[in-house]
């Protein structure tokens, strides 16, 4: 485990994992909020990680938080990963961590409300498209509120897997006659190595091509969006008018005018025309909000939850 920070935990410390399909990043806190030492381990989200990854992954964590602070201090310790409602994951890592000799509070969470608790700190939404998307934010009363994420098969709009089939729907369309010609029909012969069409729809239908193969396609919209092509700029402009859709029915339906809106993963951080499309098509409605990007990351926000925890515990026992 790569660890960063040199203060050590005078007393009381709490800790935040963002647990992910390739890495995890755990952030410890004091008891007044402030950074003291972070780190990374290896893979924790139990969707496509090998049970034995997974407990690895756990013991890692807990040995480095061990060694830098000891467990029998921290007082309260947040794991945040996608997957978390599949219940013999969750129970896999509660179990690995209690086995590990931990004993303070705990608690599991999606990956959507550590990225809200490390996004803002006010009312607001964090709207994240990486593979899939989802909003999820806290209206002015605290209640917490969810738009989309139901999954690639039926939603994940404006996500990498949607710019991806989109890519492929431009490709086909082209090669039949009923779209524009695309810079992307060679972008994405080269991508997969195959001449035709039908060596396309191969790779697509193929066991091994799954949502994260198509999701890779999407890296495809950039060069071709730069250099003018019609349909690059057609997909992008589909991609940010769909989330932005997301944000206006969060927005309508807990009333709120304003507040805050942090655009998270890889496709809004990374992918400036379909981002700008989200803001340009919110803010037509919605000028009051304020968009950015999260003030601090998920592990932080893990972190956040965790010591909300441990100082609510406290309060209940004085």
């Amino acid at each position: 485990m790569h660890e960063n920070g040199t203060k050590e935990a005078d007393s009381m410390y709490v800790a935040g994992w963002d647990g992910g399909g390739s890495k995890t990043r755990l952030v410890m806190l004091d008891e007044n909020g402030r950074e003291i030492g972070s780190a990374l381990s290896g893979p924790i989200n139990p969707n496509g990680t090998d049970e034995a990854v997974v407990k690895e992954t756990v013991q890692s964590g807990l040995a480095g938080m061990e060694a830098r602070f000891g467990l029998g201090t921290c007082a309260a310790l947040v794991i945040g990963m996608a997957g978390i409602s599949n219940v013999h994951a969750a129970r896999l890592v509660e179990e690995t961590v209690r086995a590990c000799g931990y004993t303070g509070l705990l608690a599991l969470k999606g990956d959507q409300e550590i990225s809200l608790a490390g996004a803002l700190e006010g009312h607001g939404a964090v709207l994240i498209s990486g593979t899939g998307s989802v909003l999820f934010g806290r209206d002015r009363e605290g209640r917490t509120f969810r738009v989309g994420g139901y999954g690639y098969l039926i939603d994940d709009p404006g996500s990498g897997y949607a710019i991806g089939r989109d890519i492929l729907t431009a490709v086909a369309r082209a090669h039949d006659g009923r779209g524009p010609e695309t810079l992307l029909t060679d972008a994405v012969r080269e991508k997969l190595g195959t001449g035709d069409i039908g060596g396309m729809i191969s790779w697509l239908y193929a066991d091994g091509t799954g949502k994260k193969e198509i999701a890779s396609l999407s890296r495809l919209l950039l060069p071709a969006w730069e250099a003018g092509d019609r349909a690059a700029e057609q997909i992008a402009h589909r991609a940010g008018t769909d989330l932005a859709e997301m944000v206006l029915a969060g927005w309508r339906k807990t009333g709120m005018e304003d507040g805050e809106l942090a655009f998270s993963g890889s496709i809004l951080e990374h992918y400036a025309p379909v981002r700008e499309a989200v803001e340009r098509a919110v803010r037509a409605v919605y000028p009051g909000i304020r968009m950015g990007f999260p003030k601090k990351d998920a592990a932080f926000g893990a972190a956040r939850l965790a010591l909300e925890m441990a100082m609510s515990e406290k309060k209940d026992r004085s």
